[in-house]
């Protein structure tokens, strides 16, 4: 009777033993499953937290440098900004969550208030030219061709670039008409012919205002601009000659700052993808052949 107490003992034991190791084991299993999930949420915040977020000049807007007498793409009417730019910005900022906050000035200030971080990007209608994507880096949004604008009648029978050889230009100083107008001055000057004299102001409307006095014979503009001018000025210029340019114009942003490129890039193409770039172009009679994402 002893040995049979002894025995049932001893399987109590075992079966106290087994039972202590699967609730240990149950109890394991429940940790371990609480303690994934934390770690599986963590990641993900982790993940979140490293996206990539531009450092803006002034928390929670957008601030950009355009030279507002460019139209159609950015200048004043009625004491307010408009233009396709002006319209692109507020659409690429709503994209990003921001506020507009618009810095005007010369257009030859716009690359040094960038690099000196008075502005996040440039919003100016800005051509890309090798010697600025040295300084900067481009965001292209739209393809441009230039004309040469004349009093109306033409009266030096302007056709071309070969033509304004010995006349007076007005060009936008900085602007890409001041550097093509140079470049033709080393073909005109290679070829034994007098250069062009070069009259740069500091705004595009101090040329259309110089070549309508007569202080200049033309002016070279970007072709939508000639075309804008055509319908604000009926009759008193016409177009000479358009110069047929594979010239791109983009949003230029600080030199190697990869947040703000991306972070551009990205609503730009949510701006295209809603339709809202097609409707710009189509408001400020900017022909489909500019549109550079089709």
């Amino acid at each position: 009777m002893s040995m049979f107490k002894s025995k049932n003992m001893i399987c109590c034991g075992i079966l106290a033993t087994i039972l202590v190791v699967l609730s240990a084991c149950s109890g394991t299993g429940a940790k371990s499953s609480a303690s994934i999930q934390p770690q599986n949420t963590q990641t993900e915040k982790q993940t979140v937290a490293v996206a990539p977020s531009p450092t803006m000049v002034e928390k929670g807007k957008f601030t950009y440098g355009t030279a507002a007498t460019f139209a159609p793409f950015e200048y004043m009417k009625d004491e307010k900004f408009v233009g396709f730019d002006i319209e692109l910005g507020q659409a690429i900022a709503k994209q990003m969550g921001l506020e507009v906050q618009i810095k005007s000035m010369n257009f030859d200030g716009l690359i040094p208030a960038l690099n000196g971080s008075r502005v996040d990007i440039i919003n100016s209608a800005m051509y890309i030219k090798p010697e600025r994507a040295a300084q900067v880096d481009f965001i292209p949004y739209m393809k441009l061709g230039n004309s040469i604008v004349v009093k109306k009648g033409n009266p030096k029978g302007v056709k071309g670039m070969d033509d304004l050889s010995n006349l007076t230009v007005a060009v936008t100083r900085g602007a890409v008409e001041e550097i093509y107008t140079r470049e033709q001055n080393d073909k005109l000057k290679k070829a034994g012919k007098p250069e062009i004299n070069i009259l740069a102001l500091p705004t595009a409307n101090d040329a259309i205002l110089a070549t309508e006095q007569g202080r200049a014979e033309a002016f070279i503009d970007s072709s939508p601009g000639a075309a804008y001018l055509m319908e604000q000025k009926p009759g008193v210029f016409e177009i000479a000659g358009t110069l047929e340019s594979a010239a791109q114009i983009g949003i230029a942003v600080r030199k190697g700052d990869t947040e703000m490129k991306i972070a551009v890039e990205a609503a730009l193409k949510k701006v295209v993808a809603d339709g809202t770039y097609k409707k710009l172009m189509e408001k400020y009679n900017l022909p489909a052949e500019m549109n550079y994402f089709k």
